[in-house]
């Protein structure tokens, strides 16, 4: 049976897929990947006690995992790595290693793995070429990847859509607009089938980093004392904007008004880049990010619909599956 596999490294999580018993298995964990400094490092003492792996990746070594949060300082800057060129970082490698050691396979015949659309023309081969062969890890057996296949994300979310609701005899009929909402860029494609119209598609800064900062700046002056951790407001989005700080539960949902003017201008950097929306039948929405900038995006794109898929957190990667798992039985 051949083993294939997709990993989405993004900004804020790394999510990776797999098939299990005839059934499709998910996960993520923080796109934290710290460097480990010699056996007296922080936290090393109860390493064994923290659901993290160490991977090797250039010439160091880092600790990547669902408990990766944790091997931060108090004073260490919480937010995740928003270099320009951070696919080509040791921490996007220290990631991706990160999550096919949680996946299970020693032996991959096919990755799946994406790029922002402004990264993927540049960074797609030398991307497949990092990943192909063996991956050795200080503590853990080798995992062998023979192929790998890089492919837009947003293209992801887009095929995991259409193989969702069985519309996939139609889709060559079908010009659709695929929004990104990832923690630091918002990416779209248009595509007429699986067809990229190249020049309709873009990638800007401005995902939920963005939200999850202005909404720092906001709690400050609501409560009139500094306030910082990005980390608690990103776990109170996803509890209704509801959160505890000093010990006592923050309801900071009248906050959400004052985030909607910087997702209107992102949307509108999406419309001009796209132009009119009149050839364009369905508008989907994935990535983490994508319930918050649902409502003020649809008014942005003349208020269109917009179709959010159940865990949109997971639809790029489960896209990038469907896609190798195609093209593999497209080969048999």
């Amino acid at each position: 049976m051949n083993e294939v596999v997709a990993i989405d490294v993004g900004y804020g999580n790394t999510k990776f897929c797999a098939a299990s018993n005839g059934t499709l298995k998910t996960g993520h964990f923080p796109s934290i990947a710290t460097l480990q400094v010699g056996v007296a490092d922080r936290g090393a003492i109860d390493l064994s006690n923290r659901e993290l792996i160490t991977v090797f990746s250039g010439d160091d070594t880092f600790r990547v995992g669902p408990d990766a949060i944790d091997t931060l300082s108090a004073h260490e800057d919480r937010n995740r790595n928003l270099a320009k060129n951070y696919v080509e970082t040791p921490q996007h490698l220290a990631l991706l290693r990160g999550a096919l050691h949680y996946l299970g396979k020693a032996n991959v015949d096919l990755l799946v793995t994406g790029l922002p659309v402004n990264d993927y023309a540049h960074h797609k081969t030398r991307m497949a070429d990092k990943l192909r062969g063996v991956h050795a890890f200080p503590k853990a057996d080798p995992i062998h990847v023979q192929e790998v296949l890089v492919i837009p994300q947003p293209m992801g979310g887009f095929v995991n859509y259409f193989m969702g609701t069985n519309q996939i005899g139609a889709l060559k009929a079908i010009k659709s607009l695929t929004i990104d909402i990832g923690y630091f860029t918002v990416d779209w494609l248009v595509c007429r089938g699986l067809k990229m119209q190249e020049e309709r598609c873009g990638s800007v800064p401005g995902g939920m980093s963005m939200i999850l900062d202005r909404l720092k700046h906001l709690i400050s002056e609501d409560r009139q004392t500094a306030f910082s951790d990005i980390n608690l407001i990103d776990a109170g989005i996803q509890n209704g904007f509801k959160t505890r700080l000093n010990g006592q539960d923050y309801d900071f949902s009248h906050l959400a008004p004052k985030i909607n003017s910087h997702i209107r201008n992102i949307m509108q950097s999406v419309l001009s880049s796209v132009g009119s929306l009149d050839d364009i039948d369905l508008i989907v929405m994935v990535g983490g990010g994508a319930p918050i900038y649902k409502e003020t995006a649809q008014e942005v794109l003349n208020h269109r619909d917009i179709t959010v898929p159940e865990n949109s957190l997971y639809a790029n990667v489960m896209g990038f599956y469907i896609t190798g798992f195609q093209r593999m039985t497209s080969r048999q």
